[in-house]
């Protein structure tokens, strides 16, 4: 077999080892659920379809490879090269660099809120069971996590007006790149991804609290709060008043629509 490859051409059996490792990279990142730092969850069929192709395809290459050749444009495998460090380096030489489980990606999302007397676990199984997403029009409250995170906010937007006085739950980070934002204003917000890493952003709920400019940015709390609207560029809006406050973990990894 060695002697067989050493009578290949070097360039087409490098390619095709690159091709190999591109595969079976994208097949590592699927298995451990780290694709999700990069793309989102529904196109878990496509990254697999693709890794299965490139690991056949470089194995094929390996194999039909012609025999030597004097002159090689090594600039072909540049493109290849490429992505197979960006992939390799920092999920597979240092893959608890970002841990991601499961549909949601994250490390720690366990709707933990633990206000006293809130009886947040009914709230959490009629939830579960809710046709809104996230919502409970009987208890009259809302429940955001890693699930349901990114619907639920666009139910809210798309009518704050019929959830104006609701008891709303939810973990996130403080941000105040929102130049509209008031005093002891800030937006609560998970960082989403709508189809891969280009299109991260952050989504949230504008937030006010009596004390709000006292919240470092980037800070993750959880809250409670109760919904109310505001006017923006000529619409409603929902707006948060908040009741309580507690200090959060980070939860890693993104939103997804």
């Amino acid at each position: 077999m060695l002697s067989k490859l050493h009578n290949k051409d070097i360039l087409c059996v490098i390619r095709g080892l690159l091709y190999t490792a591109l595969g079976i990279s994208f097949l590592y990142l699927l298995i451990t659920g780290q694709y999700k730092s990069y793309i989102a969850p529904r196109y878990q069929l496509f990254l697999l379809l693709t890794g299965i192709t490139l690991l056949l395809g470089g194995i094929i290459s390996i194999l039909w490879s012609p025999n030597k050749q004097y002159k090689h444009n090594w600039k072909s495998i540049t493109p290849i090269i490429i992505p197979l460090v960006l992939l390799i380096v920092p999920p597979i030489l240092s893959p608890n660099s970002v841990q991601v489980t499961g549909n949601t990606a994250v490390t720690d999302d366990r709707n933990d809120f633990d206000f006293s007397q809130d009886d947040i676990g009914d709230v959490i199984t009629v939830n579960n069971t809710a046709k809104d997403p996230g919502i409970s029009k009987d208890k009259k409250e809302i429940v955001l996590n890693s699930d349901n995170y990114y619907r639920t906010i666009v139910t809210l937007g798309s009518n704050p007006e019929a959830y104006v006085g609701y008891k709303i739950y939810m973990t996130g980070y403080v941000n105040r790149d929102d130049n509209t934002l008031k005093s002891n204003e800030f937006t609560l917000s998970r960082m989403s991804m709508a189809c891969c890493i280009a299109d991260v952003s952050p989504i949230g709920l504008t937030m006010h609290k009596t004390d709000g400019d006292s919240y470092n940015n980037k800070k993750w709390i959880t809250v409670e709060g109760t919904v109310s609207t505001r006017d923006f560029h000529g619409r409603k809006q929902p707006y948060i008043e908040i009741n309580k406050t507690k200090d959060a973990q980070e939860i890693l990894g993104y939103v997804y629509p």
